[in-house]
């Protein structure tokens, strides 16, 4: 299985689009970019929502350079570069796309805090289907099942023509 560190892509996407959120509306009255609703009429809605993002990625960034696992310093720092550099993306390439930062900012956001006091597998998708998969995985290796029998009796088990 893939390892990923959820957290950490959580913790970029909050700080990047926090920050593309905070600032979209000073670059758009000064390139004369369009604005939506909540930019031109209650700009600070935005920048709030913005703001607690960002919080919510540096909060995150800080506790894990100082949480004292080997090399997890360096791991706090990352998430501020590439943040940082995903801001500089989102605003400097998409432009207009950055008001989509309004519910990517948020949800990032609210997902990291889920993922950061949840646990790891706080997210994690199970299906009834995987479960199975996993009981006769763990039956297989224990050597209770035989997998070659039971296909022999799935084909009993049809009628016979």
């Amino acid at each position: 299985m893939l390892y990923t560190d959820l957290p950490f892509f959580l913790a970029v996407g909050a700080l990047g689009w926090g920050l593309s959120l905070a600032t979209y509306r000073w670059f758009a009255m000064r390139y004369d970019w369009p604005m939506g609703h909540w930019h031109s009429n209650r700009p600070a809605l935005p920048i709030l929502i913005g703001i607690l993002a960002i919080i919510a990625g540096l909060l995150f960034a800080f506790a894990r350079a100082s949480s004292g696992v080997p090399g997890a310093g360096l791991a706090g720092w990352s998430i501020i570069g590439f943040g940082v550099l995903l801001y500089l993306l989102w605003i400097g390439f998409f432009r207009v796309a950055s008001q989509v930062s309004l519910l990517l900012a948020p949800v990032a956001a609210g997902l990291l805090f889920v993922t950061w006091f949840g646990g790891p597998d706080a997210l994690e998708y199970q299906t009834v289907r995987s479960e199975v998969r996993e009981l006769r995985q763990m039956l297989e290796d224990s050597g209770s099942i035989n997998p070659r029998r039971d296909e022999r009796d799935r084909r009993d088990d049809q009628p016979r023509r």
